[in-house]
């Protein structure tokens, strides 16, 4: 196991960050309607990819004094997912990058961000401290079943009553099992969830976001 207090690597974005395929200008906008940059707490991301979405989180998130926690192993073919096209995830990412480092893009984009706290890991060895608190969590790492709960689990005990955590690719064929890993969640936790959103993103694909009771 992997604790967040052992592997703290900050990474002190350029001005134009990379693109980001998820829409994180509609995040925004709903984190700042529900007023979750008033309450106790800091902001995590699982999946950076080339980190244009997490500079964004982190510009807003610096204006509220919190920090953005991002896991991600910054390696492509972690995700042997395969969609339903039989295409790889991993080719996917690949294509995007041009032949670059996943890992040189992201630090490049987000190095003049000291408020990022990275943890280059897979997200099923992390285990974060007791104490830690999120308002906001997004989850855009592997598409497998078993790794969606993983990530659901890590996070859901550490965030606060009226916090959110969104998944992306929900009801995006190509990646089913995320689909169907949230949908067992929201059954599992339908007790604990007081409310969820879809916000249809980039390229017509949905995130869903549930809020803590």
């Amino acid at each position: 196991m992997v604790r967040i207090a052992d592997i703290w690597h900050r990474i002190p974005g350029l001005k134009r960050p990379p693109p980001e395929f998820v829409g994180y200008d509609n995040l925004i906008a709903f984190i700042t309607r529900q007023g979750l940059m008033q309450m106790e707490g800091d902001l995590i991301e699982v999946g950076a990819y080339m980190g244009g979405g997490t500079v964004k989180l982190a510009r807003l998130a610096a204006r509220h004094d919190k920090r953005v926690y991002v896991i991600d192993t910054f390696d492509p073919d972690m995700d042997t997912t395969v969609s339903k096209s039989t295409v790889p995830a991993a080719e996917v990412y690949r294509a995007f990058l041009k032949g670059r480092s996943m890992w040189e893009v992201y630090r490049e984009a987000t190095r003049r961000l000291p408020n990022i706290v990275t943890i280059i890991e897979d997200s099923r060895r992390v285990v974060l401290d007791e104490e830690t608190r999120f308002v906001f969590a997004f989850v855009d790492g592997c598409h497998q079943k078993d790794c969606v709960k993983s990530d659901f689990r890590l996070i859901w005990p550490h965030l606060v009553s009226g916090g959110i955590i969104g998944f992306h690719d929900y009801r995006f064929d190509d990646w089913p099992e995320v689909t169907e890993a949230v949908d067992e969640l929201m059954d599992e936790h339908k007790d604990d969830i007081l409310d969820r959103h879809e916000i249809v993103g980039d390229y017509g694909i949905s995130s869903i976001l549930l809020t803590k009771r």
